[in-house]
């Protein structure tokens, strides 16, 4: 192969996903894909995901299983919370794979899965049972409808940047609930025009030191 761009059209992938998954300090040694990466590059597999063995032997059996069924690539893309705001169902002003940083994620995000890192102290709650610390980062489906009780994404007709809140449901009206018990403006209504750009399914800090 001489780019990793060539290598990713034959195992089927996008090239941050090649990066991502031969950069050692990623772990992705339980990636489906790296069978493949190693199959079109006719090398070990076992070899190329530990160094261990001959990259000749292709013969050993590999030990390298498939991972979790996300989509292809298994990688998602860090974008900004303008980005997130100008989602619309179309994914017209959704421009994912401009993005510098990917996140793997063991939860199926659907195919245009985005990640999102907390800002501020609105969504902090250290003696609640969750809590969203500045610096966080949120694992979004955009394919799916909120119930109440659910962390959203969501774009108010007024703004141009999404924000995000428990979705919940008081005297038959839709707010946006903060979860800081001392949050100045715990509830926010929504009004028409208001609209959800994803649902919150997990929540970490990414690669620990």
């Amino acid at each position: 192969m001489s780019s990793q761009s060539e290598l990713a059209r034959a195992v089927g992938i996008k090239p941050q996903a090649i990066q991502y998954l031969l950069d050692p300090k990623n772990n992705a040694t339980g990636s489906k894909h790296l069978v493949k990466i190693a199959e079109a590059l006719r090398v070990s597999a076992v070899w190329l995901a530990t160094g261990v063995g001959r990259p000749t032997d292709i013969s050993t059996p590999a030990n390298v299983e498939p991972g979790p069924d996300i989509r292809q690539g298994a990688l998602y893309p860090l974008i900004t919370w303008v980005q997130a705001g100008a989602w619309n169902g179309n994914c017209e002003a959704f421009t994912p794979y401009q993005a510098e940083q990917w996140y793997m994620s063991p939860h199926n995000l659907g195919p245009r899965g985005y990640v999102l890192r907390v800002r501020g102290e609105s969504m902090t709650n250290p003696q609640g049972r969750y809590s969203f610390p500045e610096g966080m980062l949120l694992f979004v489906n955009p394919d799916k409808d909120p119930t109440p009780g659910q962390f959203v994404i969501a774009r108010r007709e007024a703004d141009n940047e999404a924000t995000f809140k428990r979705y919940t449901v008081i005297d038959g009206k839709p707010y946006l609930e903060a979860i800081n018990p001392d949050w100045p403006h715990k509830y926010l209504e929504m009004k028409a025009g208001d609209t959800f750009t994803g649902i919150v399914v997990d929540a970490s800090f990414g690669t620990l030191p």
